[in-house]
């Protein structure tokens, strides 16, 4: 079997589950992220509005907010550190830690070039629906070492791996002639790329990139081909690490997909547009009315003009029988108001939308908003394990490869939690590590409180004061080494040493100089 049928077989699979998935990501593209939908598959075309299907822009806010959000809290000004593993000897800790720390300066100025932000800002908003999709590639060494791609979910096809990972990802869209070429200028192309590019380069084919985890080489294979050559490979790449970061917020066992927030949100979300939509009625029936009118072969509706100054011809305007046309009683739209103001709050809790009551709603007390922002400040501790393990590791993982293959480090350690690992330092992490060193603190000072001067018979202080300042992210280059101490008690000894020879030589000259005499 040719690796094209291969990689065909493995594609009708993730098919499969691409299909399974979608009424799911249909359902969110049309209430909450609308403008996510790629314009390269043929389902919506460039310009549209998309928002024919959502009357309440709640849940698209919310999107919008939560991938901020998100990207505050799991990104903030640095992500991630590379740490020594716990199991190694304080001594190997301390002399590995600082090369560690320069590869991650490293690795992090690749990710601060802005891309990799705004890319990870739209991922993001896939992300809000349950998955997300990030290419990272290698890039121009003078201008971008490295290439930050956000990709469309429904761009893309996830084959599910034996260990509930994502073992293939399969990527589908059209370009032209031109960009594919210009992708790949030194690609295997076939005649009849060939031709079709010297008669129309503008035009545009499907083009497939995928990338597939290959268990005996234990390396990403990537292979890139045209559906114009069908058993041609155009290019053919191997990975240490996969370029592709697909996250999931949380998963159905069984499933590749993820789901997320919108799709915790979508029964609030869907009743909230049909309630705004039901109020939008009402509100044109308030506004225009309805009439009923007396069948006596007089007024036909069909033919009364809704407009100011109209006349209608009736057969009658009051009388034992009553008028011939009379208004249908308005619906009450305050009732509707109540349930809107109810399921938007529930919808934004739900997305973890973290805007407070406006000052025109009802008022609230300040223990109910204290609590509010405490319970959102935790929004995201149920994800948080999966978030980085498929978002922060992948990342480091990957940039650590292209840092390596640019010749930016010298070394390129393997990620395996144990000798080496990955420690996350984004402001959520922060906090977690600092409620987590609470405990710690509060010990160190009531073994100082009670033991006093022999609070070290109890805890070593130096010992635990670096673990806190490295669990709360303190740069290495700010923690004092053992060797640098071990200097420091050598000049400190020295020094007390010659205080007390210089004591001793004022107040007794005589002694002294035996001892000079003696050392000579």
């Amino acid at each position: 079997m040719t690796i094209l049928k291969s990689l065909a077989a493995r594609r009708k699979i993730a098919q499969q589950e691409y299909e399974q998935h979608k009424p799911l990501r249909d359902e969110a593209f049309d209430y909450a992220i609308p403008y996510r939908r790629s314009a390269a598959t043929g389902e919506s075309g460039k310009g549209e509005a998309r928002v024919d299907k959502a009357f309440d822009q709640t849940a698209i806010v919310s999107a919008f907010r939560f991938s901020g959000k998100l990207w505050q809290d799991l990104i903030g000004s640095e992500m991630f550190q590379l740490a020594p593993g716990d199991v190694l000897p304080q001594k190997m800790k301390d002399e590995l830690a600082p090369a560690l720390e320069r590869i991650s300066k490293v690795c992090l100025g690749l990710a601060s070039n802005g891309e990799f932000d705004n890319a990870f800002i739209e991922m993001a908003l896939d992300l809000s629906a349950g998955t997300g999709a990030m290419l990272i590639l290698e890039g121009d060494r003078d201008f971008r070492p490295a290439r930050f791609i956000a990709v469309p979910i429904d761009e893309i096809l996830l084959e599910p791996g034996p260990y509930g990972d994502v073992a293939g990802v399969f990527w589908c869209r059209k370009w032209s002639l031109r960009q594919i070429e210009e992708m790949f200028p030194d690609g295997n192309f076939g005649a009849e790329f060939k031709r079709r590019k010297k008669d129309d380069p503008e035009q545009l084919i499907k083009f497939h990139q995928d990338c597939v985890w290959d268990p005996k080489k234990k390396r990403w294979m990537f292979y890139a081909h045209a559906e114009c050559d069908k058993e041609k490979v155009i290019a053919e790449k191997e990975y240490r690490t996969s370029p592709w970061i697909t996250p999931r917020y949380f998963r159905v066992p069984g499933e590749v997909y993820g789901r997320g927030p919108v799709n915790l949100a979508m029964p609030s979300i869907k009743t909230l547009n049909t309630a705004q939509r039901l109020t939008l009625q009402g509100a044109a029936i308030a506004l225009l009315g309805i009439y009923t009118a007396v069948d006596d072969g007089v007024f036909n509706p069909d033919m009364a003009d809704m407009e100011p100054g109209s006349f209608w011809k009736v057969a009658r305007n009051g009388g034992v029988l009553g008028p011939s046309v009379q208004r249908f009683p308005d619906p009450r739209l305050d009732l509707n108001n109540i349930v809107l103001q109810d399921l938007r709050m529930g919808v934004q809790t739900t997305m973890m939308d973290q805007a407070l009551p406006p000052d025109g709603a009802a008022v609230r007390s300040a223990t109910e908003i204290l609590e509010r922002v405490k319970r959102l400040a935790s929004d995201h501790t149920g994800a948080f394990g999966r978030l980085v393990l498929e978002i922060i590791v992948p990342v480091a993982r990957r940039l650590i490869e292209i840092a390596y293959n640019m010749q930016l480090i010298s070394d390129a350690p393997e990620i395996d939690q144990v000798l080496v690992k990955v420690k996350v330092t984004s402001p959520l992490a922060t906090a977690r590590a600092a409620e987590k060193m609470q405990k710690l603190v509060q010990w160190i000072e009531m073994c100082m409180a009670i033991l006093q001067q022999d609070a070290r018979k109890a805890v070593h202080l130096l010992d635990a004061l670096i673990h806190v300042g490295r669990e709360m992210g303190v740069p290495e280059e700010m923690i004092v080494t053992a060797e640098q101490r071990e200097q420091m008690e050598q000049q400190e000894t020295a020094m007390m040493a010659a205080q007390a020879a210089a004591t001793l030589g004022a107040e007794n000259p005589e002694a002294m100089a035996a001892l000079t005499g003696a050392g000579a």
